[in-house]
């Protein structure tokens, strides 16, 4: 495979053109991405223990505490077993919107602030406060919804452990809690971040090559690894969170460094015809690709094995991605700059 393009080149570009109507539908219609608990707010507790867990009978238990969006997970590892649970308490996310709305009228509003905080006394413990002073009912609305949340968990690790029968000993419980408001906070700043440095790669793109054909048709491949990487996530089921969103970071970075790869060998070397120069370079990026994806396959099997949830969905999300890579450097980017050096001579 001397010269990969020789022929009618163009017709590549077909292909990653008709997939983007697919994962456009898997992204945004079904079964869609969905946002973490990073994003939305909830709870999580994670468990360790020796024996194993079932995860529609963890579901059946929850039940009887009135929570909602419940979700459990299993898994094993040679080491021991585990589960996933994430939930949502609506009266805990009730109890503090009324907090802030207390806190918020303290200096101001004393009056509203004391009703607040007694109707967060009474939605989370059915008592009455006759405080009349806006601080001292607010600590104790403060306190009461403490004492539901640790009350609220305690119950939930007993009846598991008494329902699987586990020793309490060797059972490890951790409770993860996001507010709703400050997952939404940091969805907008990840959000901000995020088309900054996608403004400054472009910026450092156009300053490198001084040309607009070029520097879109690198931007253009690195929009589409992301789409790639988001559709992987909506197949598999894996969260936008604060721990994937880095993984579609990396492929912005993978897929600039191949395509200006690319880009420098087709337009500015000489030797040889621009088909031949694009051909050495993908087989140049194919074997980087391919060793990579080898690193992968290997991060995603141990970290199944171990139940290192984290390194396993960035391990899928980066194979997604970089098969996707493949696709838009070297039958969109590589025949788009091909068009370019044609017309240059033309």
């Amino acid at each position: 495979m001397d010269d990969f393009y020789s022929n009618n080149y163009k017709r590549f570009m077909i292909i990653p053109i008709i997939l983007l109507i697919p994962m456009f539908f898997l992204i945004f219609v079904a079964p869609g991405i969905t946002q973490g608990m990073d994003f939305t707010g909830g709870n999580s507790i994670l468990i360790s223990t020796h024996k194993s867990l079932d995860s529609i009978k963890i579901e059946n238990i929850l039940k009887d505490f009135s929570l909602t969006e419940i979700k459990v997970s299993t898994t094993v590892s040679p080491t021991d077993f585990g589960a996933k649970i994430q939930y949502t308490d609506k009266t805990e996310i009730e109890a503090e919107r009324l907090l802030a709305l207390a806190e918020s009228a303290l200096a101001d509003e004393p009056e509203k602030s004391i009703d607040y905080s007694k109707q967060v006394v009474k939605l989370i413990s059915n008592k009455s406060v006759q405080g009349t002073e806006a601080l001292a009912v607010l600590n104790e609305a403060q306190d009461a919804l403490v004492n539901y949340n640790e009350n609220q968990t305690t119950n939930i690790k007993n009846q598991i452990i008494n329902s699987f029968s586990l020793d309490s000993s060797k059972t490890d419980f951790k409770l993860i809690k996001i507010s709703p408001t400050l997952g939404s906070e940091s969805f907008n700043g990840i959000l901000i971040i995020a088309i900054i440095g996608m403004i400054l790669i472009s910026i450092v793109i156009f300053v490198a090559f001084r040309e607009i054909g070029p520097s879109l048709a690198i931007i253009q491949a690195m929009v589409f690894d992301v789409i790639a990487g988001l559709c992987g996530m909506a197949l598999i089921g894996i969260p936008l969170s604060l721990s994937t969103i880095p993984a579609l970071l990396m492929l912005v970075g993978y897929s600039v460094d191949t395509d200006i790869m690319l880009t420098s060998k087709v337009l500015k070397e000489k030797n040889g015809t621009a088909s031949q120069r694009a051909t050495a370079s993908m087989k140049t990026g194919l074997t980087m690709t391919g060793t990579t994806l080898s690193a992968l396959a290997v991060m995603i099997v141990m970290s199944y094995m171990y139940n290192i949830e984290i390194i396993y969905f960035i391990s899928l999300i980066l194979l997604f991605g970089l098969i996707g890579d493949v696709i838009s450097t070297w039958l969109m980017n590589a025949p788009l700059l091909l068009i370019i050096e044609e017309m240059r001579k033309k």
